[in-house]
C-alpha cells in the first residue's frame, strides 16, 4: 500500500522573519518547488508556489509573516493515499488543491502534491464500481463485463449460489456475525474457481470458462467445500445452500437461467438444479410483490377459507385451510397468485404464522360450538426448514385453548426428499404435540416409498393426477396398489380432486377413508362452509342434504 512520504519531496523550513527576497532566491535555485514551510511557534504554514507567485508580484520587502493566511494541513509520512486524498479534499473550498505538508517519522518535514493523490482515488473509486466492498469479489457489474467480454460461440458454465436460512443466521450472530459467514463463503468460492462474484444479499456466481460434463458434479463438490464449519463468535456454523446451474454461449441469460434453477433447486428442496426450459415459466422475483404481501399480513388482509374431508358416510372429518389474499384493489388472489414469491423470501415465515394462527383460532371457535372439526395446514419447503415453527405451532395451540389433535400439518414429498432424517426429528417435534401429520401431493415425486417408512405419516393425500385418471385401468392399478400399501402402514388414505360422484364411488370402492374436492364442497369462507349430511356418500348428488357451519347453526348439523 502506497503511502504519503512516498510522495511527499524535502522542503526547506524557513523562519517567519525571512525576506519575500530571499525567497524568491530559493524559488530561481528550484524552479520544481511545491512551496515554502514556515514555521510560527508550533504552528506550521505553507505557502505552495501558486501563493507564492501572487505575493512575490507585490513588495518584495516584506517578510514571510507577513503574507501568512492560516495553518498547513499536516499529515504523517505513513498515511495511505487513499486517506490522505480524502483529508485533502475535505479542506475548504479553494484550498483542495493546495499541497500538504508531510511530517516524517524522524521530525523532517516535506511537501506532497495532492494532484496524484486525487488520480489515485478515483482509480480507486472507479475499481470499487466493479468489486464487492465485503468480499473483494467481483460484483454483479463486474459480471455483465466480464460475460461480455467471452467470445459467443464459446460456451461458458455458471452457477447461482444462493445460501439458506442466511436471515437466521443474521438474527442469531448479528450482521456482523452474517458478515463474516459471507467473507467466508467469498473466499472458499474464490480459492476454488478463478471467476467468482458476488451479486449482493448472499447470492453468488461463480463462472467456469472451460468445458464441463457435469456442471451438477462441480456444484456438489463445491457445496461440500463451503458446508466446512466456520467459527463466528465461538460458534461453528455449517454453511448451506441452493444452486441453479447452466451453460451455453457467455450472456446475460445465463443468469436468469440460473436463478430460474435456483429457485427450483430451493423450493423442491434438491440442493443443486440445472435449468432445462420447462424452468422458463418460473416466475422472476417480485420485490414490490413481497413488500406489497407482508403489508397485507400485517393489514390483515390475508383470509382462510376452508375445504372439507369427507368419510364414505357422509361425514365431515376435518377442513384443509387455503389461504387467499383479499387484496384491496385486485379483489380475492388465488394462493398461485402470491405463495410462489412468498416461497422466495422470509416472508413465507410470516404468512405461515398468520394462517397457522387463523387456523387454530377457526377451530377453536367450532370446538367452542360444539363442532371437533381438525383444521389441516400445508407448510412449504421453505417452512419446514425453520424448526421455530415447533415453537410457534406450540404456542398457538395453547393460546387458542386446543389440544394438539386440532391441527393436521400437511407436507410434501418434495419438502422432506432431500434431507428425510432431519425432517423425521421435527416432525416427530411437532407430532408429540398431538398434531397430525400428513403428506399431500403423494406420488409426484421419486422417492415415495422410502419416505413412508422413513416419517412419521398419519395421513397420505394421492395427488389429484391420480384421482383424475382413476378411470383408466392401469391407472386404477396403481391407486389399488398404494391404497393397499397405506392400509399396511396403518395411514388415513385420502383422495384430493374428487370432482364427480362416479370417482367417489370407485374410490370408496378401492378403499379410501377419505375425499376431498368439488364434488362436495369448494373452498369457501368459514361461516359457508356446506356439510353433507346424508347416510352415504355413494350414490348422493353433490347438491344434496347440505348444511351451512356457522356459530349459530353449528352442531345442528352433526350426524
Amino acid at each position: 500500500m502506497a503511502t504519503l512520504g512516498e510522495l511527499a519531496r524535502p522542503g526547506a523550513v524557513l523562519p517567519v522573519h525571512t525576506t519575500l527576497d530571499r525567497v524568491e532566491a530559493l524559488l530561481r535555485d528550484d524552479p520544481d518547488c511545491l512551496g515554502v514551510i514556515t514555521m510560527d511557534g508550533d504552528v506550521v504554514h505553507l505557502l505552495d508556489r501558486d501563493r507564492l507567485d501572487a505575493v512575490l508580484a507585490g513588495d518584495r520587502d516584506r517578510l514571510l509573516s507577513d503574507v501568512l493566511d492560516g495553518p498547513a494541513m499536516v499529515l504523517p509520512a505513513t498515511m495511505a493515499w487513499d486517506d490522505a486524498a480524502r483529508a485533502a479534499l475535505a479542506r475548504p473550498a479553494g484550498r483542495k488543491s493546495a499541497p500538504a505538508v508531510v511530517e516524517h517519522p524522524d521530525g523532517n518535514l516535506g511537501v506532497a502534491p495532492i494532484g496524484p493523490l486525487v488520480e489515485h482515488l478515483s482509480e480507486s473509486y472507479a475499481a470499487l464500481a466493479f468489486q464487492d466492498g465485503l468480499t473483494g469479489l467481483g460484483n454483479r457489474r463486474m459480471l455483465g463485463e466480464v460475460l461480455a467480454a467471452f467470445d459467443p460461440a464459446r460456451p461458458v458454465g455458471l452457477m447461482l449460489v444462493d445460501l439458506d436460512r442466511f436471515k437466521e443466521i443474521n438474527e442469531a450472530l448479528g450482521h456482523g456475525g452474517g458478515d463474516q459467514v459471507l467473507r467466508h463463503t467469498g473466499a472458499v468460492l474464490a480459492g476454488l474457481c478463478a471467476q467468482a462474484f458476488r451479486l449482493g444479499g448472499d447470492e453468488f456466481v461463480v463462472l467456469i470458462e472451460e468445458a464441463v460434463d457435469d456442471l451438477e458434479a462441480v456444484a456438489r463438490r463445491l457445496l461440500e467445500s463451503l458446508r466446512e464449519p466456520v467459527l463466528v463468535d465461538g460458534v461453528h456454523i455449517h454453511v448451506e445452500a441452493s444452486l441453479g446451474v447452466t451453460s451455453g454461449p457467455a450472456s446475460e441469460a445465463l443468469l436468469a437461467q440460473a436463478d430460474a434453477a435456483m429457485f427450483a433447486a430451493k423450493r423442491d428442496r434438491t440442493v443443486v438444479e440445472r435449468w432445462r426450459p420447462e424452468l422458463r415459466t418460473a416466475n422472476p422475483i417480485d420485490l414490490s410483490l413481497q413488500a406489497e404481501l407482508r403489508s397485507a399480513i400485517a393489514d390483515g388482509q390475508l383470509v382462510l377459507h376452508y375445504q372439507p374431508l369427507v368419510d364414505p358416510a357422509g361425514r365431515v372429518c376435518s377442513v384443509e385451510a387455503l389461504v387467499r389474499w383479499q387484496h384491496p384493489e385486485r379483489g380475492l388472489l388465488p394462493p398461485g397468485a402470491f405463495l410462489p414469491q412468498a416461497e422466495r423470501s422470509a416472508v413465507i415465515a410470516d404468512l405461515t404464522d398468520r394462517v397457522l394462527d387463523e387456523a387454530i383460532r377457526q377451530a377453536a371457535r367450532w370446538r367452542a360450538a360444539g363442532w371437533l372439526l381438525p383444521v389441516a395446514v400445508n407448510l412449504a419447503a421453505p417452512v419446514l426448514a425453520h424448526d421455530r415453527f415447533i415453537t410457534v405451532i406450540r404456542a398457538l395451540l395453547d393460546q387458542h385453548g386446543v389440544p394438539g389433535n386440532a391441527l393436521i400439518v400437511e407436507i410434501t414429498e418434495s419438502a422432506v426428499m432431500t434431507k428425510p432424517e432431519r425432517s423425521a426429528r421435527w416432525l416427530d417435534a411437532i407430532r408429540e404435540l398431538g398434531v397430525r401429520i400428513a403428506m399431500d401431493d403423494f406420488g409426484t415425486g421419486y422417492t415415495s416409498l422410502a419416505l413412508l417408512t422413513q416419517l412419521p405419516l398419519d395421513e397420505l393425500k394421492i395427488d389429484r393426477a391420480f384421482t383424475n385418471r382413476i378411470h383408466h385401468p392401469q391407472e386404477r392399478v396403481i391407486v389399488e396398489a398404494v391404497a393397499r400399501m397405506a392400509n399396511g402402514l396403518g395411514l388415513t388414505l385420502v383422495a384430493e380432486g374428487v370432482e364427480d360422484q362416479h370417482t367417489a364411488d370407485i374410490l370408496c370402492g378401492l378403499g379410501f377413508d377419505l375425499l376431498q374436492g368439488y364434488h362436495f364442497s369448494r373452498p369457501v369462507p368459514a361461516g359457508d362452509l356446506m356439510v353433507p349430511a346424508t347416510t352415504q356418500v355413494p350414490g348422493a348428488g353433490a347438491d344434496q342434504g347440505r348444511t351451512a357451519i356457522d356459530d349459530e347453526t353449528v352442531g345442528a348439523a352433526w350426524p
